[in-house]
């Protein structure tokens, strides 16, 4: 043990982790969608759902317009995960790639991450510059290597509650195999990781099913986590896997990575094709869509009352100029009372 502190730690509080253990040990799984930015993260948690997760792919592609091969850098990563928490109650499960470099990045990844305040995050074993697992070319470190990272970040936790994930690309790998990926996930077990993600090269049931049983006739309580992949065409399979399924066979947390870039893409593709061709036809068209649907009022989803309540609370003249100008205020509960004072913000705040 060494004598030198650690200027860098500090015992810090994560309730998103404390809450995200908690789902994935009460519920059969919990279900996180992939997505890239704030709003999508809040319109996650008005459907209703577990978790959200800062997709790689989809933050590489959907705010830069990049290929995910490593191209973003850590900072960039982080920012856009504290954009994600800062707009959401759901805990944020965040890509933390391969950790960025060597053992002290994997470290400072943790801690940035943390500070972000993100309930999870995965590392992986692929070298550097890693890639999508979906394209061709990848191949991973050596196991010792491997299991180093996985060390290095569940040591370098600043919060008891901080979920580390393992993930494993092995399987599929320019210079792996099957036996090794089962074989890593006992070694990330082993170092710490609170759930193991072995990455499959295809949706196949057997590879799922035979992993999950294998793994566990040496590690009965091992998590796992499942990657619903955006790359395969699950629809087109025969007997496709079902989430509940993956729950009853240990995958407690499971995630489709590009679920919200997918569904935006094809939805601002078709809508842009529309207007090209058909004008203010298209606007017409979208208005029949969105208007009473809950996504109606780009003023509520950005909180705007909640904004105006504090407009009111803080500023004197704010009533007088709502009152005197053209504008959205919300009719059903306005935020201004009858004595001018702003209400108690509500629990929701």
């Amino acid at each position: 043990m060494s004598d030198y502190k650690d200027y860098t730690y500090r015992d810090i509080d994560n309730p998103a982790g404390r809450e995200f253990r908690d789902k994935l040990e009460n519920q059969d799984y919990v279900f996180a969608p992939g997505l890239y930015h704030a709003l999508d993260a809040r319109l996650a948690e008005r459907a209703g759902l577990d978790a959200a997760y800062m997709s790689g792919y989809s933050t590489v592609l959907g705010q830069f317009g990049f290929p995910d091969l490593e191209m973003v850098s850590m900072t960039e990563m982080v920012e856009n995960a504290k954009r994600i928490v800062d707009a959401t109650d759901l805990p944020v499960v965040a890509d933390a790639d391969t950790g960025y470099g060597g053992v002290h990045n994997v470290r400072r990844a943790v801690r940035e991450y943390e500070k972000a305040g993100v309930a999870a995050i995965h590392i992986e074993d692929q070298t550097t510059p890693k890639r999508c697992g979906h394209i061709a070319g990848k191949q991973v470190v050596s196991q010792e290597d491997a299991r180093a990272r996985i060390e290095a970040a569940v040591d370098a936790k600043q919060s008891e509650d901080t979920v580390i994930i393992a993930r494993i690309d092995s399987y599929g790998s320019a210079n792996g195999d099957w036996e090794d990926h089962l074989e890593r996930g006992r070694l990330f077990a082993d170092a710490g990781a609170d759930l193991v993600w072995p990455e499959m090269p295809d949706p196949s049931r057997e590879d799922a099913v035979n992993y999950a049983e294998t793994i566990h006739e040496t590690h009965p309580d091992l998590d796992l986590a499942f990657n619903y992949s955006s790359s395969f065409a699950w629809s087109e399979q025969d007997d496709p896997l079902t989430f509940q399924e993956l729950g009853d066979l240990g995958y407690t947390y499971q995630f489709i990575t590009l679920y919200a870039l997918h569904s935006g893409a094809h939805a601002v593709y078709e809508d842009m094709k529309n207007i090209a061709e058909n004008d203010e036809q298209a606007q017409f068209d979208l208005e029949d869509r969105y208007l009473g649907h809950e996504t109606e009022s780009h003023h509520e989803m950005s909180l705007v009352p909640r904004y105006q309540e504090i407009e009111a609370q803080f500023d004197p003249d704010a009533k007088r100029r709502m009152e005197e100008s053209a504008g959205f205020t919300e009719d059903e509960s306005d935020p201004i009372t009858s004595d001018g004072d702003a209400p108690e913000p509500t629990q929701d705040d």
